[in-house]
């Protein structure tokens, strides 16, 4: 018997004894998460083009502080995007398809903050995008991607709830990582990487060649 139906029958009964929220009692599982209301500090680019480049996530990994927003925006608003964190991290991340009209902010709108060209001094192309925000609150590293570009490692599918996560990572899979330092500014070491002597053990840099910054992973 699923949860949903338990409380149904616990709520006919007048059960009081019985907590009946079957999404935050018994979704053991990622479930989607509203976007966060606070400001964003940061911005994660996801299916971008500037200067003819393509970039499936922009910046690839990146420090952070406990407490601060990070809006993800897909450029990309008419095709299914989301914000799926890997298992292992400190907390879970899991959007709801970043697609049109959701969190949507189109070339006409006042509120785009975003200018491909200017003319004149005014702005004549304004890039569309839909957007996620999610508030850092714990410290760690969370690695991150969009299920729809791949798998980034073996893919295990609840059998109870249908959601996917994912154990190991594919060096090769398109992947983005927000590492939060601990209050006395340590914790990331060994995470984000410009080249291998960043990194430690036997991990390596992998990043792109359009990429300042990438991730030590283990090859």
């Amino acid at each position: 018997m699923r949860p949903a139906e338990v409380c149904a029958i616990a709520l006919a009964l007048a059960a009081p004894t019985l907590a009946c929220d079957p999404i935050e009692e018994f979704q053991q599982a990622p479930f989607v998460q509203k976007s966060a209301e606070a400001e964003p500090r940061w911005t994660v680019d996801i299916n971008r083009v500037q200067d003819g480049v393509f970039a499936a996530y922009r910046p690839h990994c990146f420090e952070i502080r406990k407490g601060h927003t990070v809006e993800f925006r897909n450029f990309l608003p008419e095709i299914a995007t989301n914000v799926t964190g890997l298992e292992g991290g400190p907390a879970a991340l899991y959007s709801p398809n970043l697609v049109r009209p959701y969190q949507y902010r189109g070339p006409d709108d006042p509120e785009n903050p975003l200018c491909d060209a200017v003319e004149g001094g005014v702005c004549v192309s304004r890039p569309p995008f839909s957007y996620w925000r999610y508030t850092f609150e714990l410290a760690g590293t969370y690695d991150w991607l969009d299920t729809n570009q791949g798998s980034p490692g073996r893919k295990v599918v609840d059998p109870y709830y249908g959601t996917e996560t994912f154990i190991g990572i594919d060096p090769n899979s398109p992947l983005g990582t927000i590492c939060v330092v601990e209050d006395d500014g340590t914790g990331c070491e060994g995470v984000c990487c410009a080249t291998d002597s960043d990194c430690s053990g036997k991990t390596r840099c992998f990043k792109s060649e359009f990429d300042a910054v990438g991730r030590c992973l283990t090859p």
